[in-house]
């Protein structure tokens, strides 16, 4: 099972969040204080955490090393009110593989969580127009090898059934990949994913 820790400096917030993205027999959520984070992250031994870096009292870089130096290396979220060009930076160049609005949605934390878990990173659309204006091409590794697929082939105007045979995978399955890889790229209905992968010579 795969373990999340956020961290707030309203607890009750973390642990309320905590609540609604647990997924029983998958994911297990926890929410915690922001004091002495290093020292909770280390004793919860998680896969990935969740924290506003406006919260840390000490150099976001600096954090991050000492928090990676330790045993264990959990993936980084950031999740903060603070939306803007340095924020994303100062993440990136620290070791975050991802940035989050606290004006996102469930929905949006859910995509999220999934997408880094799984190994990849992930920008909100509010970090994702800041990252990437006019949506010029993105890093190849934003989506993974799966949401490329099933996007690919959603421009193409398969329908999800098709595309789960062509995939060898399950309709619910496709719906998930199109749902993560839409909310990275902030694209709101199918023309926009068909615009977006003309754009990006996926498709002639």
């Amino acid at each position: 099972m795969q373990t999340v820790l956020i961290i707030d400096r309203n607890p009750s917030l973390a642990e309320a969040l905590a609540a609604q993205l647990s997924v029983p027999g998958e994911r297990m959520c926890m929410g915690s204080a922001s004091d002495n984070p290093i020292a909770r992250i280390r004793e919860a031994e998680v896969d990935l955490v969740i924290l506003d870096p406006c919260d840390l009292e000490e150099d976001l870089e600096q954090f991050c090393t000492t928090l990676l130096n330790g045993s264990g290396k959990p993936r980084l979220l950031s999740y903060s009110f603070t939306v803007s060009r340095p924020a994303i930076q100062e993440a990136l160049a620290a070791g975050f593989h991802g940035c989050m609005s606290k004006y996102s949605t469930l929905i949006q934390l859910e995509a999220a969580i999934a997408a880094v878990l799984g190994g990849g990173v992930y920008f909100d659309p509010r970090f994702a127009e800041l990252l990437w204006p006019a949506q010029n091409k993105l890093p190849d590794d934003v989506l993974s090898l799966r949401e490329k697929e099933v996007l690919v082939r959603t421009a193409k105007g398969l329908a999800s059934k098709q595309i789960a045979m062509d995939l060898d995978i399950s309709a619910k399955t496709v719906e998930t990949y199109k749902a993560r890889a839409v909310q990275k790229l902030g694209l709101s209905d199918r023309s926009k994913v068909f615009d977006y992968a003309l754009e990006q010579g996926w498709i002639n």
